[in-house]
């Protein structure tokens, strides 16, 4: 038996870290908003040979157990009590190391998967498996537009929010790891936000109010990617300068997004970055959709 389903991207609109950690992570504050595009495929054959092998379409990305998505059915396999016969293969389509999310979503998508299949794992004790795995996988058990505290553990879903805004996400072709984000973030911005604008974001999101959500994009890793990588900086002028309402980094980036006021501005965007900047340096995608945020 084969079962297949996307995996979704996420940007973060909002990122504020709270603290820093006796462990040496950091407590933050955020919001999610997943994506249904770009998605990366995942299937899944329950019935190949004894073990767990995970293949992708992208040369060079780690497979079997030393993929994250490998890494989550084993730990399926150890739960469950079922021994795995599993061949899964991933379409990748969500930029690597760009701050959405993609080797989690992967791996909460396998989750997801099988317990949907053999039903042996709570869905509170599925929550808990994937926390293992990493902090921001539980969000893509289930993904919807959502804050997140702790480590970026604990979600609590956002009601309300009828459509995205109109959305335009641009992948510069570098990776930044996560860990080098974190490790630079200026430590003097580590506290809460004077400004509380995080629940005007989900006011403005719930309002529809695209001028009022892009006002309030935040992402204290932004600072230091700004300082280091030049051209993050040169993207969010551009994009500001021609047609965005405004633009920022999605969680460690590079990625980032623009908020447009209307469906022409982000086509004339979209085509102004694609003039000024070659393929080989970015990847414009433009085609996000804009309806219901709940993803089930």
């Amino acid at each position: 038996m084969i079962a297949e389903a996307n995996a979704v991207s996420k940007l973060n609109l909002y990122l504020k870290v709270t603290a820093r950690r006796p462990d040496r992570y950091h407590d933050l504050e955020t919001l999610f908003l997943p994506l249904t595009s770009p998605a990366d495929r995942i299937v899944i054959d329950f019935d190949a040979a004894p073990g767990i092998r995970v293949s992708s379409s992208l040369a060079g990305l780690p497979e079997n157990l030393e993929n994250l998505a490998g890494r989550a059915a084993l730990a399926y396999a150890d739960a469950s009590g079922v021994r795995p016969t599993w061949a899964i293969h991933i379409e990748k389509r969500i930029p690597v190391t760009a701050g959405m999310g993609g080797g989690s979503s992967d791996a909460g998508t396998v989750l997801s998967l099988l317990a949907a299949h053999y039903g042996r794992v709570a869905p509170d004790d599925l929550a808990a498996l994937a926390l293992t795995l990493g902090a921001d996988v539980p969000f893509f058990l289930r993904p919807r537009a959502a804050t997140a505290t702790g480590v970026g553990d604990q979600i609590t879903p956002i009601d309300g929010i009828l459509t995205m805004p109109l959305l335009l996400v641009v992948n510069p072709h570098f990776p930044v790891s996560a860990k080098w984000a974190y490790s630079n973030l200026d430590r003097s911005r580590i506290g809460t936000d004077p400004e509380q604008r995080l629940p005007r974001l989900i006011a403005a999101l719930r309002a529809g109010d695209a001028e009022a959500a892009a006002s309030l994009l935040y992402n204290d890793l932004a600072f230091a990617l700004y300082e280091k990588f030049p051209l993050l900086r040169l993207l969010r002028e551009f994009m500001n300068a021609n047609g965005a309402l405004n633009s920022q980094i999605t969680g460690s980036g590079p990625t980032m997004f623009a908020i447009c006021r209307t469906i022409e501005d982000r086509i004339r965007l979209a085509e102004h970055l694609r003039r000024a900047f070659s393929p080989e340096t970015l990847t414009v995608f433009e085609d996000i959709p804009t309806g219901i945020l709940e993803i089930s």
